[in-house]
C-alpha cells in the first residue's frame, strides 16, 4: 500500500512537471532576459549598500524605484529614462549615494525600443545627466578615470540597444519574406494542381466522348446488318466499350472541368511512347525505354496518365540537365504499372541542388486521383520519377455467346 502511494505520488509530480503550464505563466526567453535585467539596480543596491542606516535605506529604495521604472522601459523608453534620472535626483538630494547602474541600462532600453523621437529624447537627457555626473566627481580620487568611466558604459548599452533593434528589425523582415514565400509556392501548387485536374477532367472528357461516339458507331451498324452473327457480335463490342467508359466515368467523379473540351481526338497511350521519345532533338535526352513483364493494354485513364509522367519527367530532364543518359522503365505487375525515370546529372551540376517545378506537383495531382502513387526526387548521380498506377484485369465477353 505504501508503495503504491508512493509510485502514485510519483505519477503526480511528473504529470505536473510534464505539464509546467498549468501552474507557472507561460513566458518568452526575451521577457524573462526583461524582467531579469529590471532587476540590476536593487541588485548592486542590495551589494553596494550592506547596512540598515539611512543611506543603505534611500539606496534601497531607489533601487527598488528604478527597478520598476525598467519594467516599462520597453514600452517606454524615454519617459522610463526620465523616470530615473529623477530617482537619481531624489537619491542625492536626500543624502544617499547614487547608483547610475539604473540609467546605463535605460540607455540600452531607449536604443532597442525607443522610436526615432524618444531615442533623441533619452540621449539629450542620459548624456545631460551624466555631464553632470562628471562635474560631481572632480572632488574624488580618479575622476577622468570615473568620468570616463560612466560615460563609455552609457554610449556602449546605447550601441547595444541599437544593435539589438537592427537584428531585430532583420529578423522580422526575414520572417516576412519566409512567410510570403511560402505563401507563394503554396498557391503557385494549388494552381498547378487545379491547371492539373481541369486538364485531367478535359482529358477523361474526351475519352468518355471518343467511347461513347464508338459505341453509337457500333449500334448503328448492327441495326444495319442482316446478319444475326455480326449483330451479336456488335453488342458484344458496345457492352465492352461500355463497361470500359463506366470505369472511366468513375475516375471522373469529383474532378471539375474547367475548360470546354477542343476537338475530339483519341489521348495519347503507351504505345505511342516510342514515338514521343523519336521525336526529342539530339541536343536532349539520351532516352533508353525498358518494358518488364507481361505488357498489356490498361485502362484509357491510365495509359494517358502514364504517358503523362513520362512526357513531363522527359520534359523536365531536357530543361534542367540537357544531353543526359536517362532511362524510362515500364513494369508491369499482375495489378499495378511501374513508371520509373532516372536520369543522370552533367558533372557540372552534381553537387548542386536538384531543380524541382511546379509539373511534379500536378503529375502527383492526378496519379493520386486515379489511386495511384508518385514520388521524385535527387538520387546519388542523378534525379529519379517513380510512379505507380492500379491496373485491373479486363472482364472478357462473347466467349460463350453461341
Amino acid at each position: 500500500m505504501v508503495e503504491d502511494q508512493a509510485g502514485a505520488s510519483t505519477r503526480h509530480v511528473a504529470m505536473d512537471l510534464s505539464h509546467p503550464n498549468r501552474r507557472w505563466p507561460s513566458l518568452s526567453v526575451a521577457q524573462v532576459n526583461h524582467l531579469v535585467t529590471s532587476t540590476f539596480p536593487l541588485l548592486v543596491a542590495l551589494v553596494a549598500f550592506q547596512r540598515f542606516d539611512s543611506a543603505g535605506a534611500i539606496a534601497l529604495t531607489g533601487g527598488l524605484a528604478q527597478t520598476i521604472a525598467l519594467t516599462w522601459a520597453r514600452r517606454f523608453p524615454a519617459a522610463m529614462m526620465l523616470v530615473i534620472i529623477a530617482v537619481e535626483a531624489a537619491i542625492y538630494l536626500a543624502g544617499g549615494n547614487v547608483l547610475t547602474f539604473g540609467v546605463i541600462i535605460a540607455a540600452y532600453y531607449a536604443g532597442s525600443w525607443g522610436s526615432r523621437r524618444q531615442r533623441i529624447v533619452a540621449l539629450t537627457f542620459g548624456l545631460g545627466y551624466c555631464a553632470v555626473a562628471v562635474a560631481f566627481t572632480i572632488g574624488y580620487d580618479r575622476p577622468l578615470a570615473m568620468a570616463g568611466a560612466l560615460v563609455m558604459c552609457f554610449l556602449g548599452f546605447w550601441i547595444s540597444g541599437r544593435f539589438e533593434a537592427s537584428q531585430r528589425s532583420r529578423i522580422s523582415e526575414l520572417r516576412e519574406t519566409s512567410s510570403r514565400l511560402a505563401e507563394e509556392r503554396a498557391v503557385a501548387e494549388q494552381q498547378a494542381a487545379d491547371r492539373e485536374r481541369a486538364l485531367l477532367a478535359r482529358e477523361l472528357h474526351d475519352i468518355l466522348n471518343h467511347s461513347v461516339t464508338r459505341m453509337v458507331l457500333d449500334a448503328e451498324a448492327g441495326a444495319e446488318t442482316g446478319d444475326e452473327a455480326a449483330a451479336r457480335q456488335t453488342l458484344y463490342r458496345v457492352a465492352d466499350t461500355g463497361r470500359d467508359s463506366l470505369a472511366e466515368l468513375r475516375r471522373l467523379l469529383g474532378v471539375l472541368r474547367t475548360e470546354t473540351p477542343g476537338e475530339l481526338r483519341p489521348p495519347p497511350d503507351l504505345n505511342q511512347l516510342d514515338e514521343l521519345v523519336a521525336r526529342i532533338p539530339s541536343s536532349g535526352p539520351q532516352v533508353t525505354v525498358d518494358r518488364q513483364g507481361e505488357v498489356r493494354q490498361a485502362d484509357t485513364s491510365i495509359e494517358l496518365a502514364a504517358y503523362r509522367v513520362v512526357q513531363e519527367s522527359l520534359t523536365n530532364v531536357a530543361k534542367h540537365a540537357g544531353a543526359v543518359p536517362t532511362v524510362v522503365r515500364l513494369t508491369y505487375l499482375t495489378g499495378a504499372l511501374e513508371i520509373e525515370v532516372v536520369n543522370e546529372l552533367p558533372r557540372n551540376r552534381l553537387h548542386k541542388k536538384a531543380l524541382r517545378g511546379t509539373g511534379l506537383v500536378g503529375l502527383r495531382e492526378r496519379v493520386e486521383l486515379l489511386g495511384g502513387t508518385l514520388h521524385a526526387g535527387p538520387t546519388k548521380t542523378g534525379f529519379a520519377v517513380y510512379a505507380t498506377l492500379p491496373l485491373r484485369q479486363p472482364v472478357r465477353s462473347g466467349s460463350g455467346g453461341s
